[in-house]
């Protein structure tokens, strides 16, 4: 007969029964989350809501609370109903909380009432790292990703979708009323065509709902609301759309630790490469930083702002003049400036000249150069430098335009080359991670304020 080995007996009692300690090993990840967060000043850190009060059952410490919330993080465990359960079957969580079993309803609430605690805990985080030389600042890489908000597109309201809604409502309603009125015509029965009145009644309401949503728009200003969760959007990606929020990171380069996080409800990065560069810079605390985006985060005013603040930023032109080059037109890079002269040569040689007036839209001020009609007009290079109908040639030049040549020189180098390469390897790699590792592929929470907390 086969020798097997042998458990112990269930039911048999210990003379000297084993500690909740001596399950969880000396290099437990649990024991960790436990030392860090003794160590927290929660008081500097700002008060976490709770409802304990002197009268009644005590209430749960925050500070257990938010080691809960932690386990679940490293664990992959989101669902505050999940980690209830896990606290009642998991030796981990069990030495954690010794022995307490909070309610999921509490471990929810924790998490949606304290947003702004947890994103300065994730500050004060990333000093500790820095404290111990983690990150060091010398290379940041900055990325973002659409992450699924806790929304509905069927929640959604759409300016465009609502009109083109009201249009064919009205046109059903006054087809359904030329009916109505040929009925009331016809002397014979059975050639009378059948008309329900409760459709037209429903076309009506329906009609009186779509009015309300564009009001709502109106009163908002806006172009989309989402009734479940009014700042999350609909964001564009190529094989699909999403209700969604735009998370975006920056990644340190020495041991890819995230050193700042934010959140916004636009589609585009546009205006985030000066908030995200500043937090970086302030968290890693390096005055000669380094960082690097993709082309998407390409913004000559936030380059200024970056430039203004000591930030050495590397983000890829994005080719804006290729259309004019497919069209056979010479692009704008075919007119080169003169500094000397403040003034344009075309690549006809021939002068386009600076106007005085300053042309100012949004905070950002614009100079006109331009080409005479007479030249213009009987240029041999015209078919490839103008429309037909367009008179003269006029080039427009912002302000800080030079600070846009010295980028795109900077942009040419090796150094910039392998800066964009290292940003790919840098900022991209953690989303990986937090959607496939972590699960983190949708938010739970709703409202800018709660999502911030959470990212």
């Amino acid at each position: 007969m086969p020798n097997y080995k042998e458990g112990l007996n269930r039911n048999q009692q210990l003379l000297f029964p084993p500690s909740l300690d001596e399950y969880v090993d000396e290099n437990n990840l649990v024991r960790a989350i436990d030392s860090y967060v003794d160590s927290i000043d929660m008081a500097a850190l700002g008060v976490f809501k709770s409802s304990g009060s002197s009268d009644g059952q005590p209430a749960y410490h925050p500070a257990l609370l938010l080691k809960i919330y932690l386990y679940g993080y490293l664990n992959s465990i989101r669902s505050s109903r999940k980690l209830e359960r896990e606290l009642k079957r998991n030796v981990e969580m069990m030495w954690l909380c010794a022995g307490l079993t909070p309610g999921y309803k509490t471990i929810a609430n924790f998490r949606k009432d304290n947003p702004k605690v947890l994103k300065q805990l994730f500050r004060d985080f990333v000093m500790l790292c820095r404290s111990v030389d983690l990150i060091d600042g010398a290379v940041v890489a900055i990325d973002g990703a659409f992450l699924r908000a806790n929304a509905s597109k069927n929640q959604l309201i759409s300016e465009k979708m609502t009109r083109k809604d009201m249009e064919s409502v009205d046109e059903k309603i006054t087809e359904y009323l030329s009916v109505l009125e040929y009925s009331d015509t016809c002397e014979k029965k059975e050639i009378t065509p059948v008309v329900r009145i409760q459709h037209l009644d429903r076309l009506k309401k329906y009609r009186t709902r779509l009015s309300s949503n564009l009001n709502t728009l109106e009163k908002r200003n806006v172009t989309q609301y989402c009734k479940s969760d009014p700042d999350a959007t609909l964001m564009r990606k190529p094989a699909h759309h999403l209700m969604a929020y735009n998370t975006q990171i920056a990644v340190d380069g020495k041991y890819k630790f995230i050193v700042a996080t934010d959140i916004s409800t636009k589609g585009v990065d546009l205006d985030q490469l000066y908030p995200l560069a500043t937090q970086a810079k302030e968290a890693t605390g390096n005055k000669e930083i380094k960082v690097a985006a993709d082309a998407g985060y390409y913004n000559p005013k936030e380059i200024k702002r970056c430039v203004d603040e000591g930030i050495d930023v590397y983000v890829p032109i994005q080719d804006k003049q290729k259309k004019q080059k497919d069209k056979g037109k010479f692009p704008r890079d075919a007119f080169i400036y003169d500094e000397t002269e403040d003034c344009y040569i075309c690549p006809n040689d021939k002068v386009l000249k600076r106007r005085k007036t300053i042309y100012e839209n949004k905070g950002i001020k614009r100079f006109m150069y331009f080409g005479t009609n007479s030249v213009c007009k009987v240029c041999p290079l015209r078919a490839e430098c103008l429309p037909e109908k367009t008179p003269a040639k006029r080039i427009w030049r912002w302000e800080h335009e030079a600070l846009t040549s010295a980028h795109r020189t900077k942009m040419q180098t090796p150094e910039a080359r392998t800066m964009i390469k290292q940003r790919a390897a840098l900022a991209e790699h953690p989303f990986g991670t937090i959607k496939q590792k972590l699960g983190w592929s949708h938010f739970l929470m709703r409202g800018k304020t709660k999502v911030a907390g959470e990212n």
